[in-house]
């Protein structure tokens, strides 16, 4: 590893599930990242997602055959610090908010997350 690498936090592989691929961090860590994260994962067949490669000695994740790039940085920054939680939710209510997150280029988590840090801004004295 280079010198510019060093003490980074890095991808070190990558596997995947029906609805997430799993990324394994360099520090032990293993993120869940869905395919709704963007649109091009989300349109991507199986196939073309495990066509990949780690570039930049970790720093990121290329996927040629559907031209997508993502770097490790930004799925540290949205999957890094979240707990798994099951929640129930109507399916109109999923729906909208993947509709919203496909427009916005952005993960169905992270609209939740949104979602609940206003909620409780608004309703709670404290946050």
């Amino acid at each position: 590893m280079n010198t510019l690498n060093k003490n980074k936090i890095l991808i070190k592989s990558l596997g995947f599930g029906s609805d997430k691929f799993f990324v394994e961090l360099n520090n032990g860590k293993i993120l869940a990242v869905p395919y709704s994260y963007t649109k091009r994962l989300s349109k991507a067949s199986l196939e073309e997602l495990q066509e990949y490669h780690i570039i930049g000695g970790g720093r990121g994740i290329h996927f040629p055959l559907i031209d997508e790039d993502i770097s490790t940085e930004g799925i540290i920054r949205d999957f890094g610090d979240e707990v798994n939680i099951n929640i129930s939710l109507p399916l109109f209510v999923l729906n909208k908010i993947d509709n919203i997150a496909q427009e916005n280029n952005i993960s169905r988590s992270n609209i939740l997350e949104k979602a609940s840090i206003e909620y409780i801004k608004n309703h709670s004295k404290t946050i």
